[in-house]
């Protein structure tokens, strides 16, 4: 037997309920949205990831296996765009894989942390770098707003709080 789901597999990702939607994405290759009351495959793609995807609006942002940051419309599963995030700590050699976690929105600013310490902003219309800056040890679990308070937890359980 054939579900709308059948074909989603290995999900490490939260999926995303939102507005009568559900958003899912498995490390094995594909990225759903689903109708909430029918069960129904609205859209699919066939990318693979392990973050949790955000959405906000029309829009759908998430990074996928391969640090690719997609902006997808949410109606018909149809890339607005992408941003190609740095895959290694040594790119020249391909050496020091960087995982990502997030993305959130925040200020509108879109922020996605790597296990490198890194915490980049992109413009969320255009996917375009805004700024990046460095918490000084590796970040494992995505971000959290809070009211008008981004936290970052790093990998040496230090807290770390932006306005």
């Amino acid at each position: 037997m054939s579900t709308s789901v059948s074909s989603l597999t290995d999900i490490d990702a939260d999926p995303v309920i939102d507005n009568g939607q559900v958003f899912a994405i498995g490390a094995g290759g594909r990225m759903v949205a689903l109708d909430i009351l029918s069960g129904q495959r609205m859209w699919e793609l066939n990318v693979s990831g392990i973050a949790t995807p955000w959405v906000a609006g029309d829009w759908v942002y998430v990074v996928t296996s391969e640090d690719k940051l997609l902006c997808i419309y949410r109606q018909n599963g149809h890339i607005r765009w992408i941003n190609q995030l740095p895959q290694f700590l040594k790119p020249k050699s391909k050496k020091g894989d960087v995982d990502y976690s997030g993305p959130v929105l925040a200020g509108n600013r879109l922020i996605v942390t790597g296990s490198n310490g890194q915490v980049i902003q992109l413009d969320p219309d255009t996917g375009n770098f805004q700024s990046q800056f460095t918490v000084g040890a590796g970040i494992s679990i995505p971000p959290v707003v809070a009211g008008s308070t981004l936290y970052i937890y790093d990998d040496q359980a230090r807290l770390h709080a932006y306005r």
